[in-house]
């Protein structure tokens, strides 16, 4: 086993950054761990808008999504209604998102958390073949 993924610093950016931490994520889908490389007291801010595909597959959306769209109605520029258009979308898949969804960032990290700890589970047990021995 080799270790591929690091971060690789000086010891005067170390000087500049306090309570900076190195540690790995759970790998929900690669052979690989993803690492997190974070820092004390850094902003946030606001989280971003993010389409997620789940809503895809959702029976209904695509036309639910298209009503939504046609109802807006804003005038001005192309340019203009477009932004407007997508402001009140993103306003209106948010509310839809937590009524259909439930909070998606919640269940995300409770799932990851149950790959993670299945993770570290293999790191403690070496993997046994339970099959015939061929």
């Amino acid at each position: 086993m080799s270790k591929l993924d690091r971060f690789l610093v000086s010891e005067d950016w170390k000087g500049h950054l306090k309570g900076v931490v190195q540690c790995t994520l759970p790998r929900p889908v690669s052979d690989h761990f993803p690492i997190l490389l974070d820092g004390e007291g850094v902003s946030k801010g606001p989280v971003p808008f993010r389409f997620e595909n789940m809503r895809l597959k959702e029976e209904g959306f695509k036309d639910l999504l298209k009503g939504w769209w046609q109802s807006l109605s804003f005038n001005g520029s192309f340019s203009f209604i477009l932004a407007e258009k997508l402001k009140a979308l993103k306003a209106i898949l948010k509310y839809w998102n937590k009524d259909v969804f439930g909070k998606v960032g919640v269940n995300k990290k409770l799932a990851l958390d149950k790959v993670g700890f299945w993770d570290s589970q293999e790191k403690l047990r070496p993997f046994i073949n339970g099959g015939t021995g061929s």
